[in-house]
């Protein structure tokens, strides 16, 4: 019996032991677990450029707003917004039916002149004849000294007066004949266009209603916007239709007075596009405003950007960067590695031992990616980039990758 309340304590003894020993394992080994994994970056020298940013939205290199030149109803509509359109080519037709009855009525009045004319040129040609024969009676009396000198100067004034009222008739007659029936004559069109009559001037005008019933583009582009349909009556209130040109696109942002005598005409820059991906074009400074816009702060500064693929549309949002300065051989670290504490920048560096440090530094230019580091540490250094906000100063870390 005593045996086995020996046997029976050495067993619980043994049991205690086990537990005792796993527990200490078992501490030991959430001890490892517990320290901070971290991802770090070796400290390198790069280049960076010092940019001053600013923002705006992209339009149209040249909008055009077309406006008919008449009013009337649409007969057709020959382009629809998106449709690209070269210069001269026309987008819709007014009804030109009123127009050619004006025609057709401007030309009966013609021709009644033409028949009036021509009567007006067989009587002068009867005055003429008639005057002519008395001339020439008249003048074979006063050589027969049957009448006198001054009745014979009467006939002959009557005589060379009828001759000039012939002759302008004669030429009034041609010249309403050639308008009439051949149309204006290359070797008279001086003549003809210095004697006009109010019905050819009227004419002119209908015919220049007939050519501004075709509503033309005056640029190469895409349609934006259109307000005409078949059936309406267009106006000269309300623009039928405006193209834009977005081979190149414009983007005008402002700067302020530290930052205009940095920038020049012709100056290449970065430009941006949020709706894009942030895809970033190249854009040159096309114009700078010696003085300040109305009455913002900053200076106008317009850049183009080549657009033949169309992908930047107007209206997107842009971000452009200005560069200030380019520094080489600075050293850069990750945004993400420096942290701030009462407004102080500093850093954790990996140690050897894996231990890390806190290192205040002092910065300098940044761009989207990197930072760069002026004061506080070297090249080579390994700054923590991932897990820096879960460690302290002085703590052991467990790296477990990043930029060596």
């Amino acid at each position: 019996m005593k045996i086995k309340k020996i046997v029976a304590i050495f067993l619980t003894l043994l049991i205690i032991v086990a537990i005792v020993v796993g527990c200490g394992s078992k501490q030991q080994e959430e001890v490892t677990l517990q320290l901070t994994p971290v991802e770090t970056y070796s400290i390198k020298e790069m280049s960076i450029q010092n940019t001053h940013n600013s923002y705006g939205s992209i339009k149209p290199l040249t909008e055009v707003s077309i406006i008919p030149k008449l009013a009337g109803k649409v007969e057709k509509v020959l382009k629809n917004v998106g449709d690209k359109v070269n210069k001269d080519e026309i987008l819709l037709t007014i009804e030109k039916t009123s127009y050619y009855q004006q025609l057709e009525q401007l030309d009966a009045q013609l021709q009644q002149q033409l028949i009036q004319a021509e009567a007006a040129m067989k009587q002068a040609e009867i005055q003429y004849s008639i005057s002519k024969q008395d001339y020439e009676n008249n003048k074979a009396l006063y050589e027969a000294q049957a009448v006198s000198q001054q009745m014979l100067e009467s006939y002959n004034k009557a005589f060379n007066l009828a001759e000039l009222q012939y002759k302008n008739a004669q030429d009034n007659y041609y010249l309403l004949q050639n308008k009439v029936l051949v149309g204006i004559d290359e070797n008279n069109t001086q003549l003809m266009g210095n004697t006009k009559s109010v019905l050819e001037t009227q004419k002119d005008a209908v015919y220049q209603m007939i050519t501004d019933s075709e509503v033309k583009s005056p640029i190469s582009g895409v349609v934006a916007i259109k307000n005409a349909e078949v059936g309406e009556i267009v106006s000269q209130q309300i623009p039928a239709f405006t193209i834009i040109d977005i081979d190149k696109v414009i983007i005008e942002t402002s700067v302020t007075e530290k930052m205009i005598n940095n920038i020049e005409k012709g100056q290449e820059i970065v430009v941006t596009i949020e709706a894009l991906d942030r895809m970033q074009f190249n854009a040159i400074v096309d114009t700078i405003s010696p003085a300040k816009s109305g009455q913002g702060t900053g200076y106008s500064i317009k850049k183009v950007i080549d657009n033949q693929h169309h992908q930047i549309k107007p209206g997107m949002f842009a971000e452009v960067s200005f560069v200030i300065d380019n520094r080489d051989n600075a050293l850069l670290v990750p945004l993400e590695a420096v942290l701030t504490d009462d407004d102080e920048g500093f850093v954790f560096i990996l140690k050897d031992d894996n231990t890390v440090i806190k290192q205040p530094v002092a910065t300098g230019y940044k761009n989207a990616e990197y930072i760069e580091i002026t004061n506080g540490v070297k090249k080579g250094d390994k700054v923590v980039v991932k897990g820096q906000h879960f460690i302290v100063d002085g703590e052991k870390v467990q790296p477990v990758g990043g930029v060596q």
